[in-house]
């Protein structure tokens, strides 16, 4: 039997926390189908711990700057 999306999602959190010693993990992704997209959470842990990560992330996220390349022409 084929396994369904959120257990290969949940059997890939039990193993990061099994191997990291987490207390709680929530994953968030998305993907795109039929030109739609689909937004998934997987929360791992007590229910409590798992928003406060969410809220923390929600707070504390920052994008990573991009690096311009140098466009100087020497002169």
């Amino acid at each position: 039997m084929a396994k369904s999306e959120l257990e290969k999602a949940r059997n890939l959190v039990a193993q990061f926390i099994e191997e990291c010693g987490a207390d709680a993990l929530v994953v968030v992704y998305s993907k795109v189908r039929k030109q739609r997209t689909e937004t998934y959470v997987i929360p791992y842990g007590n229910a409590h711990t798992c928003n406060a990560l969410i809220d923390y992330a929600y707070e504390n996220y920052n994008p990573p700057e991009l690096e311009l390349a140098d466009t100087e022409e020497d002169e």
